[in-house]
Protein backbone atom coordinates (compact mmCIF):
# COMPACT_ATOMS: atom_id res chain seq x y z
CA UNK A 1 0.00 0.00 0.00
CA UNK A 2 2.85 2.60 1.10
CA UNK A 3 4.16 1.51 -2.44
CA UNK A 4 1.38 2.09 -4.58
CA UNK A 5 0.25 5.00 -2.79
CA UNK A 6 3.52 6.66 -3.01
CA UNK A 7 4.13 5.43 -6.77
CA UNK A 8 1.10 6.33 -7.94
CA UNK A 9 1.20 9.56 -6.56
CA UNK A 10 4.78 10.74 -8.41
CA UNK A 11 2.62 10.05 -11.68
CA UNK A 12 0.44 12.20 -11.02
CA UNK A 13 3.16 14.41 -9.93
CA UNK A 14 3.13 14.39 -6.40
CA UNK A 15 6.06 14.37 -4.33
CA UNK A 16 5.29 14.61 -0.92
CA UNK A 17 2.49 11.91 -0.22
CA UNK A 18 0.66 11.20 3.14
CA UNK A 19 -0.81 7.28 2.96
CA UNK A 20 -4.11 6.82 3.80
CA UNK A 21 -5.54 3.15 3.76
CA UNK A 22 -9.16 3.12 5.33
CA UNK A 23 -10.38 -0.48 5.44
CA UNK A 24 -13.30 -2.28 7.17
CA UNK A 25 -11.02 -2.42 10.79
CA UNK A 26 -8.74 0.02 10.17
CA UNK A 27 -7.18 2.79 9.37
CA UNK A 28 -3.14 2.69 8.33
CA UNK A 29 -1.43 5.88 7.57
CA UNK A 30 2.17 6.76 5.92
CA UNK A 31 4.64 9.29 5.36
CA UNK A 32 6.80 9.63 2.02
CA UNK A 33 9.00 11.99 0.97
CA UNK A 34 11.57 10.45 -1.64
CA UNK A 35 11.91 7.75 0.20
CA UNK A 36 10.10 4.97 2.16
CA UNK A 37 10.61 5.24 5.60
CA UNK A 38 11.45 1.96 7.86
CA UNK A 39 10.94 0.72 11.69
CA UNK A 40 13.51 -1.87 12.77
CA UNK A 41 12.18 -3.20 16.09
CA UNK A 42 8.48 -2.90 16.03
CA UNK A 43 5.91 -4.14 18.63
CA UNK A 44 2.67 -6.34 17.24
CA UNK A 45 0.32 -7.74 19.30
CA UNK A 46 2.93 -7.46 22.41
CA UNK A 47 5.46 -9.27 20.75
CA UNK A 48 8.85 -7.13 19.69
CA UNK A 49 10.44 -7.81 16.94
CA UNK A 50 13.60 -6.85 15.18
CA UNK A 51 13.15 -6.89 11.60
CA UNK A 52 13.21 -4.09 9.08
CA UNK A 53 9.36 -3.49 7.60
CA UNK A 54 7.60 -0.26 6.26
CA UNK A 55 6.80 2.66 9.16
CA UNK A 56 2.87 2.37 9.48
CA UNK A 57 0.76 4.05 11.95
CA UNK A 58 -2.82 2.07 12.63
CA UNK A 59 -5.72 3.38 14.45
CA UNK A 60 -9.07 1.23 15.22
CA UNK A 61 -11.65 3.03 12.76
CA UNK A 62 -12.50 1.48 9.35
CA UNK A 63 -16.00 0.93 8.13
CA UNK A 64 -16.63 -2.01 11.00
CA UNK A 65 -15.71 0.29 13.67
CA UNK A 66 -18.65 -0.07 15.96
CA UNK A 67 -20.15 3.28 17.27
CA UNK A 68 -20.76 3.45 21.04
CA UNK A 69 -22.44 5.66 22.85
CA UNK A 70 -21.34 5.61 26.64
CA UNK A 71 -21.22 7.95 29.57
CA UNK A 72 -22.38 10.74 27.50
CA UNK A 73 -20.35 10.40 24.75
CA UNK A 74 -19.65 9.05 21.12
CA UNK A 75 -16.54 6.41 20.81
CA UNK A 76 -15.81 4.85 17.49
CA UNK A 77 -14.30 1.15 17.99
CA UNK A 78 -11.91 -0.15 18.81
CA UNK A 79 -14.21 -3.31 18.09
CA UNK A 80 -15.14 -3.69 14.66
CA UNK A 81 -18.17 -5.57 13.39
CA UNK A 82 -16.27 -7.27 10.67
CA UNK A 83 -17.42 -8.32 7.64
CA UNK A 84 -19.53 -11.06 9.16
CA UNK A 85 -21.83 -9.90 10.17
CA UNK A 86 -20.83 -6.47 9.24
CA UNK A 87 -22.62 -2.99 10.09
CA UNK A 88 -25.95 -2.87 10.78
CA UNK A 89 -26.97 -2.33 6.43
CA UNK A 90 -25.36 -5.38 5.74
CA UNK A 91 -28.31 -7.43 6.79
CA UNK A 92 -26.86 -9.79 9.02
CA UNK A 93 -27.97 -8.04 12.40
CA UNK A 94 -24.86 -6.54 13.21
CA UNK A 95 -24.12 -3.54 14.98
CA UNK A 96 -24.16 0.24 14.05
CA UNK A 97 -20.93 1.26 12.39
CA UNK A 98 -19.22 3.68 10.53
CA UNK A 99 -20.44 2.88 7.34
CA UNK A 100 -24.30 2.69 8.42
CA UNK A 101 -23.10 6.74 9.41
CA UNK A 102 -22.17 7.34 6.21
CA UNK A 103 -25.34 5.63 4.80
CA UNK A 104 -27.59 7.44 7.41
CA UNK A 105 -26.44 10.57 5.60
CA UNK A 106 -27.09 9.72 2.31
CA UNK A 107 -23.33 9.43 1.57
CA UNK A 108 -23.68 5.83 0.47
CA UNK A 109 -26.47 4.96 -1.82
CA UNK A 110 -27.77 1.66 -1.71
CA UNK A 111 -28.97 2.01 -5.29
CA UNK A 112 -25.31 1.76 -6.34
CA UNK A 113 -24.32 -1.21 -5.02
CA UNK A 114 -24.69 -4.62 -5.91
CA UNK A 115 -27.15 -7.00 -4.24
CA UNK A 116 -25.34 -8.96 -2.47
CA UNK A 117 -26.44 -8.72 1.03
CA UNK A 118 -28.56 -10.90 3.77
CA UNK A 119 -28.08 -14.13 4.76
CA UNK A 120 -28.30 -15.50 0.72
CA UNK A 121 -26.27 -12.67 -0.50
CA UNK A 122 -28.87 -11.39 -2.87
CA UNK A 123 -30.62 -8.19 -1.13
CA UNK A 124 -28.99 -4.92 -1.47
CA UNK A 125 -27.93 -2.60 1.72
CA UNK A 126 -30.48 -1.99 3.84
CA UNK A 127 -31.36 2.18 4.75
CA UNK A 128 -34.19 1.00 6.10
CA UNK A 129 -32.77 -0.67 9.28
CA UNK A 130 -30.64 1.99 9.47
CA UNK A 131 -32.54 4.69 9.86
CA UNK A 132 -34.87 2.68 12.61
CA UNK A 133 -31.53 2.02 14.62
CA UNK A 134 -30.48 5.80 14.65
CA UNK A 135 -33.90 6.73 15.53
CA UNK A 136 -33.92 4.07 18.71
CA UNK A 137 -30.58 6.16 19.32
CA UNK A 138 -31.81 9.59 19.04
CA UNK A 139 -34.92 8.69 21.28
CA UNK A 140 -32.27 7.81 24.34
CA UNK A 141 -29.79 10.74 23.86
CA UNK A 142 -32.55 12.98 23.61
CA UNK A 143 -32.21 16.34 21.66
CA UNK A 144 -30.29 15.40 18.86
CA UNK A 145 -31.64 14.30 15.76
CA UNK A 146 -30.94 10.82 13.94
CA UNK A 147 -28.66 12.46 11.58
CA UNK A 148 -27.15 14.53 13.86
CA UNK A 149 -25.89 11.77 16.08
CA UNK A 150 -24.42 10.09 12.29
CA UNK A 151 -22.61 12.63 12.01
CA UNK A 152 -21.42 13.56 15.62
CA UNK A 153 -19.76 9.91 15.16
CA UNK A 154 -18.19 10.61 11.95
CA UNK A 155 -16.50 13.78 13.11
CA UNK A 156 -15.15 11.21 16.05
CA UNK A 157 -13.97 8.85 13.43
CA UNK A 158 -12.59 11.77 11.52
CA UNK A 159 -10.35 13.02 14.14
CA UNK A 160 -9.19 9.78 15.44
CA UNK A 161 -7.33 9.31 11.89
CA UNK A 162 -6.56 12.93 11.61
CA UNK A 163 -4.24 12.34 14.94
CA UNK A 164 -3.11 9.32 13.51
CA UNK A 165 -1.64 11.10 10.33
CA UNK A 166 -0.36 13.31 12.80
CA UNK A 167 1.83 10.87 14.76
CA UNK A 168 3.62 10.14 11.28
CA UNK A 169 4.18 13.83 10.49
CA UNK A 170 3.60 16.97 12.88
CA UNK A 171 4.82 15.08 15.59
CA UNK A 172 8.29 14.51 13.68
CA UNK A 173 8.43 17.74 12.10
CA UNK A 174 6.94 17.54 9.23
CA UNK A 175 4.18 20.35 7.64
CA UNK A 176 1.22 18.33 6.52
CA UNK A 177 -0.39 20.97 4.74
CA UNK A 178 2.62 20.56 2.25
CA UNK A 179 1.67 17.20 1.47
CA UNK A 180 -1.13 15.49 -0.88
CA UNK A 181 -3.18 12.73 0.83
CA UNK A 182 -3.30 9.56 -1.48
CA UNK A 183 -6.45 7.71 -0.42
CA UNK A 184 -7.01 4.26 -0.96
CA UNK A 185 -8.93 1.65 0.54
CA UNK A 186 -12.54 0.26 0.50
CA UNK A 187 -13.77 2.86 2.86
CA UNK A 188 -10.80 5.86 2.29
CA UNK A 189 -13.12 7.82 -0.44
CA UNK A 190 -15.90 8.40 2.19
CA UNK A 191 -13.97 10.25 4.73
CA UNK A 192 -10.63 11.93 2.44
CA UNK A 193 -12.17 15.34 2.60
CA UNK A 194 -13.06 15.63 5.74
CA UNK A 195 -9.59 14.33 7.42
CA UNK A 196 -8.09 17.02 4.99
CA UNK A 197 -10.10 19.71 6.22
CA UNK A 198 -9.22 18.64 9.96
CA UNK A 199 -5.19 18.27 8.75
CA UNK A 200 -5.66 21.96 6.65
CA UNK A 201 -4.30 19.78 3.15
CA UNK A 202 -5.73 21.29 0.28
CA UNK A 203 -4.82 18.53 -2.11
CA UNK A 204 -6.42 15.05 -2.29
CA UNK A 205 -5.28 12.11 -4.43
CA UNK A 206 -7.42 9.42 -5.35
CA UNK A 207 -5.77 6.87 -8.01
CA UNK A 208 -8.59 4.77 -10.40
CA UNK A 209 -7.38 1.47 -8.54
CA UNK A 210 -8.07 3.08 -5.47
CA UNK A 211 -10.01 0.32 -3.92
CA UNK A 212 -7.10 -2.63 -5.06
CA UNK A 213 -4.14 -0.26 -4.26
CA UNK A 214 -2.20 -2.36 -2.28
CA UNK A 215 -2.32 -4.99 -4.18
CA UNK A 216 -1.37 -2.76 -7.04
CA UNK A 217 1.57 -1.55 -5.04
CA UNK A 218 3.16 -5.27 -5.15
CA UNK A 219 3.25 -5.13 -8.46
CA UNK A 220 4.98 -1.78 -8.83
CA UNK A 221 7.22 -2.90 -5.87
CA UNK A 222 10.87 -2.96 -6.86
CA UNK A 223 12.25 -6.78 -5.67
CA UNK A 224 15.29 -6.69 -4.08
CA UNK A 225 17.53 -8.35 -1.40
CA UNK A 226 19.92 -7.21 0.64
CA UNK A 227 22.39 -9.65 2.21
CA UNK A 228 25.25 -9.30 4.28
CA UNK A 229 28.14 -12.20 5.52
CA UNK A 230 30.71 -11.46 8.55
CA UNK A 231 34.16 -12.86 7.12
CA UNK A 232 36.36 -13.70 10.43
CA UNK A 233 40.63 -13.95 9.54
CA UNK A 234 43.29 -13.77 11.80
CA UNK A 235 44.48 -9.91 12.65
CA UNK A 236 48.32 -10.56 11.54
CA UNK A 237 50.87 -9.39 9.15
CA UNK A 238 49.60 -11.71 6.55
CA UNK A 239 46.66 -10.31 6.33
CA UNK A 240 48.19 -6.70 5.91
CA UNK A 241 49.08 -7.31 2.35
CA UNK A 242 45.35 -8.54 1.80
CA UNK A 243 43.98 -5.22 3.21
CA UNK A 244 46.07 -3.15 1.43
CA UNK A 245 44.54 -4.76 -1.72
Amino acid sequence: GVVGAAMTAAEAGFTKVIGFDMGGTSTDVSHFDGEYERSFETEVAGVRMRVPMMRIHTVAAGGGSILHYEDGRFQVGPDSAGANPGPACYRRGGPLAVTDANVMLGKLQPDLFPCIFGPAQNEPLDADVVRARFAELAERIGGRTPEEIAEGFLRVAVENMANAIKKISVERGHNVTAYTLSCFGGAGGQHACLVADALGMKTVHIHPFSGLLSAYGIGLARIAASRARAIIMPFDDTLLPELDA
